[in-house]
């Protein structure tokens, strides 16, 4: 009787992956603007084209144990309930992460940097992008 012999698999994931679930995830849920990284991801930011989704995003992954910690920097919509916010961004992020990972999210933590209304967002984002328009 020959006996199928099967390979020793592994999966694993870099931080940015899970950075990005989370980030691209967050910034869906309605009252999220954006999440903000530090100065110096801000700096890197302005050099790289696009949108980083990873931006605001810290991750830490236990293998082993196949879970990982998030700690979030976000701009919050003025007037809306941050906690009813932050609930909805925890449900849709340990779903995304389950789903597309198979990892557990033992725990996210957001701190709220700022809160502004969409027009005051919306002025903030065309200031920068002007700026970024006048480096080129």
């Amino acid at each position: 009787m020959d006996k199928a012999v099967k390979p020793e698999t592994v999966l694993t994931f870099d931080d940015e992956v899970l950075a990005k679930i989370a980030g691209k995830t967050a910034t869906s849920v309605d009252g999220v603007l954006s999440l903000e990284g530090n100065i110096f991801e801000k700096v890197t930011d302005r050099i790289s084209k696009g949108d980083d989704p990873t931006a605001g995003v810290n991750v830490d992954i236990d293998n082993e144990e196949q879970t990982v910690q998030l700690k979030m920097d976000a701009l919050l919509e003025y007037g809306k309930n941050a906690q009813a916010i932050f609930d909805k961004m925890v449900t849709k992020i340990t779903a995304a992460v389950k789903e597309m990972t198979n990892m557990e999210v033992a725990e996210i933590k957001l701190n709220v940097k700022d809160v502004l209304t969409r027009d005051e967002w919306a002025d903030r984002e065309k200031d920068h992008k002007k700026h970024e328009d006048k480096k080129k």
